[in-house]
């Protein structure tokens, strides 16, 4: 597939011809000469790497055309230049920022006017201002952008370049500062930046602290080297010296391929930053990975399904040994024009799907297709396919689908990923966690087995990252189990109905379908594909719902004409109440030293006689939903001879600050009854009694 089709802006080819690497006198951001940053003569690699950089922004310009433009473009103006009247300015004596070998390009002036007053007069500042001193050395991004995996969604991700032998620490706290005030800056415009500042002389040795929103550190530090080395876009500032070496090299060969190229005499050794070599992911790296992997998926289910299975191609015989970075560095170096083989997400993908065909693990390979297709976020229809001049991603994805032999009926079912029916969504969500669990085991094992095994990952991470994963997995009576995700967005609907079903000697059925199906039912239509969940206690029906963020104070909410004694607005309320006093805490974001303590119960919610009528004249049935510290929620439904033991019990294991300020840990919900202020008195004193008992 030739990338010549997809115009980005800025090439003089006028668009993105990867069959051009090679050619061309202009590099992607920054100096633009083909001598590379500060002059001098550029190898054949450079500049090969420069084309496939330039192509890498166009593509992320065209997928993201208003954000890419500022946060590829603005950023490093913005780092470089400390001026009053640009955005992440700090007021300092000793100035801050300066990228070496930084030139102000004509994409940074447009992306600047675009979005900054008055630039033309500021941009007269910027060209005669001198900065004396520079504390930034490159300026890389590194992640999805540029990539199939982009979407207009995808953050930025900055790998801040400094060195720490040089940098003063004054220096460093101002450039802290501004790296924080350009995010802020960011995100009301729409673009959310990352920054992560890191000395080359660390990195070098593969020691890494926190460079990465994701990454667990230096435990994982080969695994992020090489996820780095091939997604790094270069931004601003010095070019990697890893790219100007033959792919493959050990350690000692790359050192060696260094010490060759200084001795030529045009090579210019200040032009570029040595971030060191990657050669081999070690065992060692593998089983933190894996679990840590596992705990994203809480959030990121499709992304984490990719890495846990790239983990598994690292030690699995069927594995291939090459690292992905250095596959493409060779498929850059001879000059390929094939997507697959250039683009970073794609040829992690081919990987993947070669693996588990050798496998033959024919479940594996179309689950990973589905992860992939709704990861890319392109949907394929026949108006898509008649367009003359396709995207970037739709060409791929139009391939992609051919290759595999998809037909129209499973594309369109795909695309209706938002209409399916709420078991079928739980299935996919199912699949994908089981394929998880799985591969970890199968990772671990693997890892375990080996001779001399170790893991570089401390015991306290381990045992952060497995209670993480036990509060998600396992189940316990009364836990609400959180939802299974299938996809990053959640399961969030605009409208649900409730229906009861009456039957005569029987607890009443609460049903909550998808959507507003009141005229469905006043004509007796069929509704069983709408059913998300049933149960005989409508509070506690709610409480599900809540807690997994299927409904809240947004939902529209619907309630079929019925002869139970339950309003639309109690209902209402109930949701509201959980939203404020329980809202949905992620337990993956749940703090190490909470995970390290003992579980306790932070708080419970009771609520009394949700459906009864409301001239009982005595609590009927209490539905109690708590919470505990390690992000677990639980539900019951009590009936009144049990209700007082079991509420008190839960009480008694309050943490700490309710035993301060009790009215802050518990909440009771009664529906307004002839004895409602009766019933809250009781319970209220029931819970409070336990409290203090409680020793501290």
């Amino acid at each position: 597939m030739d990338y010549s089709k997809y115009g980005g802006g800025g090439s003089e080819g006028g668009g993105l011809d990867y069959g051009g690497l090679g050619g061309g006198n202009r590099g992607g951001n920054g100096p633009e000469n083909v001598g590379g940053p500060g002059g001098g003569k550029t190898s054949t690699p450079e500049k090969l790497f420069v084309e496939y950089n330039k192509k890498r922004i166009q593509i992320a310009t065209q997928i993201s055309p208003q954000k890419s433009p500022l946060a590829i473009h603005l950023v490093p103006l913005l780092l470089h230049h400390n001026n009053p009247s640009l955005p992440g300015y700090v007021e300092s004596p000793e100035g801050c920022g300066g990228i070496a070998l930084f030139e102000l390009t004509d994409d940074m002036k447009q992306a600047a006017a675009y979005v900054i007053k008055d630039y033309k007069a500021v941009e007269r500042e910027l060209i005669q201002a001198r900065i004396l001193k520079t504390s930034i050395e490159s300026v890389l991004l590194m992640g999805s952008v540029g990539s199939s995996a982009q979407s207009a969604g995808s953050d930025f991700d900055y790998w801040v370049v400094v060195d720490g032998t040089k940098i003063q620490p004054k220096e460093l706290e101002n450039l802290k500062k501004k790296l924080t005030a350009v995010e802020q800056w960011g995100d009301k415009q729409g673009a959310e930046v990352h920054f992560f500042i890191t000395d080359l002389n660390k990195v070098r040795v593969n020691d890494f602290g926190k460079v990465d929103k994701e990454s667990a550190g230096s435990s994982q530090a080969r695994l992020l080297k090489e996820e780095f080395y091939r997604t790094c876009i270069h931004v601003a500032g010095k070019r990697p010296l890893w790219w100007l070496t033959p792919p493959g090299l050990n350690d000692e060969e790359y050192e060696e391929a260094i010490r060759k190229m200084a001795t030529a005499p045009d090579f210019g050794r200040n032009r570029y930053i040595d971030l060191g070599n990657i050669s081999a992911i070690g065992a060692e790296e593998i089983f933190g990975a894996a679990l840590w992997q596992i705990n994203k998926a809480m959030e990121s289910p499709y992304k984490s399904v990719m890495k846990i299975a790239l983990l598994e191609s690292f030690i699995d015989a069927h594995g291939e040994s090459t690292l992905l970075c250095d596959e493409l560095k060779k498929n850059i170096l001879a000059q390929s024009k094939v997507p697959k083989e250039i683009d970073p997400y794609l040829i992690m993908i081919n990987r993947l799907l070669n693996l588990y065909q050798k496998k033959n693990r024919p479940d594996v390979v179309d689950l990973i297709r589905k992860c992939f297709y709704n990861k890319v976020k392109v949907m394929v229809t026949p108006a898509i396919r008649k367009k003359t001049n396709p995207a970037f991603k739709e060409e791929v994805m139009m391939r992609y689908i051919d290759e595999w032999g998809w037909d129209e009926t499973k594309v369109t079912w795909l695309n209706d990923y938002e209409n399916w029916d709420f078991e079928t969504t739980l299935k996919l969500g199912s699949e994908l966690h089981q394929f998880l669990i799985e591969t970890y085991r199968n990772v671990t094992d693997t890892v375990k087995a080996m001779p001399d095994a170790k893991s570089n990952i401390s015991e306290t991470d381990l045992t952060v990252l497995g209670r993480k994963l036990f509060s998600f997995y396992n189940r316990k009576p009364a836990k609400i189990d959180p939802i299974k995700r299938a996809s990053d967005e959640g399961l969030r609907q605009e409208s649900i109905t409730f229906i009861p079903i009456i039957q005569m000697g029987k607890k009443t059925v609460w049903v909550c379908h998808r959507g507003n199906i009141l005229a469905e039912v006043a004509r007796k239509a069929n509704v069983d594909h709408s059913i998300i969940r049933k149960s005989t206690s409508l509070a506690e029906l709610i409480c599900w719902l809540t807690v997994n963020m299927v409904i809240d104070t947004g939902t529209f909410l619907h309630l079929v004409t019925n002869p139970q004694p339950v309003h639309l607005k109690t209902i209402q309320e109930l949701v509201k109440l959980i939203a404020d006093f329980m809202p949905y805490t992620s337990i993956s974001a749940i703090k190490n030293e909470t995970l390290l303590a003992a579980p306790e119960i932070t708080a419970m919610l009771v609520t009394v006689n949700f459906t009864s009528q409301p001239w009982a004249k005595e609590m009927e049935e209490l539905t109690v939903l708590y919470s505990n510290s390690h992000g677990e929620k639980f539900v019951e439904t009590l009936d009144a001879k049990t209700a007082p033991a079991r509420i008190a019990a839960i009480a008694s294991q309050a943490h700490t600050p309710a035993l301060i300020n009790p009215l802050q840990f518990f909440r009771v919900n009664i529906p307004k009854s002839d004895n409602s202020a009766r019933y809250e008195k009781l319970v209220r004193t029931l819970i409070m009694t336990k409290i203090k008992k409680t020793p501290v």
